[in-house]
């Protein structure tokens, strides 16, 4: 491959960023699957993900100082819905 042809092939797209800080808790759905919130780095900073596995329903990016009460608040607002109950996390 000559010069031209290295500066105008398209390069690959880079991966974003998606790294798992600390798994905030998991809830047990009534289905029985495990409802799972997590703070993760991303290439912009922090966020709160909220899903079954890799079934996102949730995210918001959110600041480090106020990560672990937004987990805390979507935690109790999904047990207010009934019928989850909580799963032990492991350190």
């Amino acid at each position: 491959m000559d010069q031209w042809e290295e500066r105008m092939t398209r390069r690959p797209d880079p991966v974003p960023r998606l790294d798992l800080l600390e798994t905030a808790w998991q809830l047990r759905a009534p289905s029985g699957r495990i409802l799972t919130c997590g703070v993760y780095e991303t290439d912009v900073g922090l966020e709160i993900r909220v899903g079954y596995g890799d079934d996102l329903l949730y995210s918001q990016r959110v600041v480090a100082e106020d990560a672990s009460d937004k987990a805390e608040e979507l935690r109790l607002a999904v047990l207010a819905k009934g019928g989850f109950t909580d799963v032990a996390t492991s350190p």
